[in-house]
């Protein structure tokens, strides 16, 4: 019996080590005394994804390594701002020096409400690399806490990387096509500024801004706590049980509110990259003015 017992509780430590582990391979929010606290760490790669080379050149965070997000899209069909395919993403953070057993943290600008960093994250997660985090605050944050920068280009060694795709993240023209006017529609969320959406959206979907996600702690911004948030989600009467998908214009800023959702509130949401853009290109139905309250 003691030797059962012993089992037992042998069998709940691996299962709750590996619940932990799983845990920790999804995508987080990360604080700058997190990160500072690991900055030197060999296995972690650090991407500055704000875009703008001359900012990074003047000063970045140690170790940063430069990308713009233009660098994650393509124009297809004739609509531009796609993301890459998997295995082409793959390709360029192997180049990058990313494996894929690094653990990743992505940081960016209030200036673009953090959403080039999550679209960071959304293309790494698209290619099946989980282990990857955003920092709250982003640049504007170290710089206040007089955290260190450099101008110092650090040097990777390019790594092979096999895409492990995830569709499940994306949802499709098509599949919006067929599940908008369903007997249960499809719930949908447009990221974008309240006077694009009230010009023009997709039917049926309901704003909710991306910066409404981020509040002003004097010079820079962080996220809302999830209770905020969820307030914010419970008033538009969003179901977490029924199918949600996020959209912007192109898809990158809809990825910021896939990113809250995902791992402030634990919502399950997916991404519809051709965005508003898309929707227009194939003179698909619109709506217009405030929407549902």
């Amino acid at each position: 019996m003691r030797r059962f017992a012993g089992l037992l509780m042998a069998l709940g430590l691996i299962l709750a080590l590996g619940d932990a582990q799983s845990r920790v391979a999804q995508v987080q929010l990360i604080t700058t005394a997190q990160l500072a606290a690991r900055l030197n760490d060999p296995n972690l790669r650090l991407i500055d994804a704000r875009g703008a080379l001359p900012a990074y050149l003047q000063e970045h965070l140690p170790n940063a390594i430069f990308l713009s997000t233009e660098t994650l899209r393509v124009s297809r069909g004739g609509v531009p701002g796609q993301m890459l395919p998997p295995e082409r993403l793959a390709e360029i953070f192997g180049a990058m020096g990313i494996g894929a057993n690094n653990e990743v943290v992505v940081y960016s600008s209030a200036e673009d409400a953090f959403s080039a960093a999550t679209y960071t994250a959304l293309a790494l997660a698209a290619i099946g690399h989980t282990r990857v985090a955003v920092l709250d605050g982003g640049i504007e944050k170290w710089k206040a806490e007089n955290r260190p920068l450099t101008q110092a280009i650090p040097r990777v060694a390019p790594q092979s990387y096999t895409a492990q795709p995830k569709p499940e993240l994306f949802r499709t023209l098509e599949w919006l096509q067929k599940h908008l006017d369903s007997p249960e529609p499809v719930q949908l969320l447009d990221a974008r500024a309240p006077q694009q959406y009230q010009a023009g959206h997709i039917p049926t979907a309901q704003n909710l801004f991306l910066r409404e996600m981020l509040r002003s702690e004097g010079n820079y911004s962080v996220w809302r706590t999830p209770d905020e948030i969820r307030e914010k989600v419970k008033q538009l009467g969003i179901d977490s049980g029924r199918p949600l998908v996020v959209y912007c214009n192109s898809g990158r800023e809809a990825s910021q509110l896939w990113f809250t959702l995902q791992v402030l509130l634990g919502i399950d949401a997916q991404v519809y990259d051709g965005s508003w853009v898309e929707w227009r290109a194939n003179n698909q139905p619109i709506a217009t003015g405030a929407g549902a309250p």
